[in-house]
């Protein structure tokens, strides 16, 4: 067969050894192994939520991308054979790409579908893992024996141009793996990875296309090369895309729901009830047959506060200078990291929550996701910040388990370490139950660790105490929490929340500090809980 039919007609027997071709088509196959790569590591971020991140829901992802890469690699042969061109190529590449480009817009009912009507964990990841990822991998597996039959130029040379197309993409495998779940995923979220990886398939695409039209005229080729380097520009850019915290397609199906219970949850660490009454979704815990109200959200307008004492948490923004790092501890619905999110747009949020059935109530019914700048942490709290040295200017403590906070969480070592990870001017707000006894320890714990504490009834049950390394006054406080309300703009007036809801502190608190080696906030709790039948 004549070389020119082998690479579309467009090239001479010296053309097709060019090392200009043989540079792209290697530098192509370095990038459709790393795309194929990272979008299995991060099919495990897709059916998480859904599945778990359990061995099945592994065995699925791997033995698609197997199934994928299989077919790929019979109809890339077999098309290679029939149509030797790069244009052909090009187009497989570009169509498997464009998939991952649009993936992220459909991704979530598909799922949502395959985890409401298959029970089987086993079969229904299977088939989601199928239905959103065995395409593209398809098309992106026909890459090797097609970039093989394009380069081959004799049975002598078949050995090494088989043996180089299959290392290297091996070896961008490799990169897309460690990239993936070492860097993009705590960097980016899973989102504009997806993005980035179909953008990275475009460009892969673009140079097997230019090379296809190299000999077309300067014009032509001028044009794809500026379309290439407006690829390559707009790549570092979808990692800082602005999305919602939330997904708006998921709190508009619950607003359609009938009201009354719509879930309980048994998971390992709480029973949670999921309620809507009108346009409010609940979240609840039930414990010794008591249910105590964790989070609500509104579902018609994202920025409504159903409940008071997240409103009063947001006070804590107005002390310091300027927020760049948040840490929530604590998800529940997400009604209080979903509100700050969109008042603080340029701040990075981390919430962490302990329990992952709480994480996924969130994110199925609540519509929490992550995002590039809101990320979600399974673990528990103090355990999270033993292992993370990076300061916040800004920290949230609200980790109630039913009617009480577990007592680590409780200690003057748990509030040195929050005070620790907080940058210069930081503050951190904790919202506690006053029941007296364990009311006036916990206040007093506070004191000893951080010297300037004050104090913000929610307006209902609670009260917030936020921790400051700052010495203000009240008046100086004031003056901040109207400078923060004119700066971010929060749909609840923080200057009118701290001169409506400031209370003073207790000349005389009767409880001991609590410490690790002293704690005994169970019985102080059992003693509190007159203070619940009394409301």
């Amino acid at each position: 067969m004549d070389i020119k039919t082998s690479v579309g007609g467009a090239y001479g027997e010296a053309q097709a050894a060019s090392p200009w071709l043989t540079a792209t088509i290697y530098a192509a196959a370095f990038l459709t192994g790393a795309i194929v790569m990272s979008f299995e590591m991060l099919g495990s971020r897709y059916l998480g939520p859904y599945f778990g991140v359990g061995i099945y829901t592994w065995a699925a992802l791997i033995s698609t991308v197997l199934a994928a890469l299989c077919v790929g690699y019979f109809l890339g042969g077999s098309l290679a054979d029939r149509h030797p061109s790069l244009r052909v190529l090009a187009a497989t590449v570009a169509i498997g790409s464009l998939y991952l480009l649009l993936l992220p817009a459909f991704a979530e009912p598909v799922l949502q579908f395959f985890v409401w009507n298959i029970d089987d964990i086993k079969w229904g990841s299977l088939a989601a893992a199928l239905a959103i990822m065995f395409f593209p991998v398809t098309l992106l597996g026909m890459f090797s024996p097609f970039a093989i039959r394009l380069l081959m130029r004799s049975q002598q040379t078949s050995g090494s141009v088989s043996g180089n197309v299959s290392g290297v993409s091996t070896a961008g495998s490799i990169i897309g793996t460690l990239g993936t779940t070492f860097f993009l995923i705590p960097l980016i979220g899973s989102r504009a990875i997806t993005l980035t990886l179909g953008i990275l398939g475009l460009l892969a695409g673009a140079l097997l296309a230019a090379m296809s039209w190299a000999g077309r005229g300067r014009a032509q080729r001028g044009a794809l090369a500026l379309m290439i380097a407006a690829l390559a520009v707009n790549v570092p850019r979808v990692g800082v895309r602005a999305e919602e915290p939330f997904d708006p397609d998921i709190r508009a199906q619950m607003l359609k729901h009938k009201d009354g219970l719509i879930v309980h949850l048994e998971t390992v660490y709480n029973d949670v009830f999921v309620n809507k009454e009108g346009s409010v979704l609940k979240m609840a815990f039930q414990w010794k047959g008591w249910h105590f109200p964790e989070s609500e959200i509104s579902l018609d307008d994202p920025d409504v506060l159903p409940m008071l004492y997240p409103r009063a948490m947001s006070i804590a923004a107005v002390y310091p200078p300027d927020i760049k790092r948040v840490l929530m501890l604590g998800l529940g619905g997400g009604a209080i990291p979903t509100y700050l999110a969109r008042s603080l747009p340029d701040a990075t949020i981390d919430t962490v929550e302990l329990d992952a059935g709480v994480i996924n109530a969130a994110k199925t019914y609540f519509g929490v996701r992550p995002t590039d700048k809101s990320h979600l942490i399974e673990g528990d709290g103090r355990v999270f910040l033993n292992r993370h040295r990076e300061p916040y200017d800004l920290i949230l403590v609200d980790a109630f388990t039913g009617s009480y906070i577990p007592f680590h969480l409780m200690t003057k070592e748990f509030y040195q370490l929050v005070h620790d990870h907080l940058a210069p001017h930081g503050v951190a707000a904790f919202n506690i139950i006053p029941s007296e006894k364990l009311f006036d320890s916990n206040v007093r714990t506070l004191k000893v660790a951080f010297g300037d504490v004050d104090l913000y009834h929610s307006g209902d049950e609670e009260v917030i105490v936020v921790g400051r390394l700052d010495p203000l006054t009240e008046a100086e406080t004031q003056q901040r929490a109207a400078a923060a309300q004119e700066r971010y703009h929060f749909h609840y007036d923080v200057a009118q929340l701290v001169a409506a809801r400031r209370i003073a502190m207790p000349k005389v608190l009767k409880g001991e500090v609590l410490t690790d080696d002293f704690a005994p906030v169970n019985v102080y709790d059992a003693e509190g809980r007159r203070y619940w039948r009394q409301k």
